[in-house]
């Protein structure tokens, strides 16, 4: 009887385990952005935010705009890694700024997980690499 308590209570507290671990959802190409209602063009530089439900981003600077917009809005930020196409909390990714629509000037960013990763590509788009914070503080500038 014993053994059948620790087995129950085993399965419980992984259960209880499994559902509060937050997992990201694949986002698929031509899905809408959350916050913009734009098309979602290039699946590597989107994020996500599960808060409840899946919030989908076409990119990292979209999602840090309404993140900054959305104060009491609480969930855990999922950013793509643009090298191999895997997300990665946002809070742990390197973040390389570039021009993404060269007619508009648009900005936003690209998530890397590992930092020489964001270095090679901040070098090579004549930029820097920041992380979440420096995100979040340009969107609410």
């Amino acid at each position: 009887m014993k053994r059948i308590s620790a087995v129950c209570a085993a399965v419980v507290a992984f259960g209880a385990l499994s559902c509060s671990t937050m997992q990201p959802v694949k986002v698929n190409l031509g899905e809408q952005c959350f916050r913009c209602q734009r098309t979602i063009g290039d699946t590597r530089l989107a994020g996500e935010r599960i808060a409840g439900f899946v919030e989908k981003f076409r990119a990292p600077g979209c999602m840090a705009k309404y993140v900054v917009n959305n104060p009491g809005d609480q969930g855990t930020t999922f950013v793509t890694d643009f090298r191999t196409g895997t997300m990665l909390d946002a809070n742990a990714a390197y973040y390389v700024p570039f021009v993404i629509d060269a007619p508009t000037g648009e900005r936003d960013y690209r998530a890397y997980a590992r930092k020489t990763d964001a270095d090679a590509a901040a070098l090579e788009l004549k930029s820097e690499t920041v992380r979440w914070n420096t995100v979040l503080d340009r969107a609410r500038s």
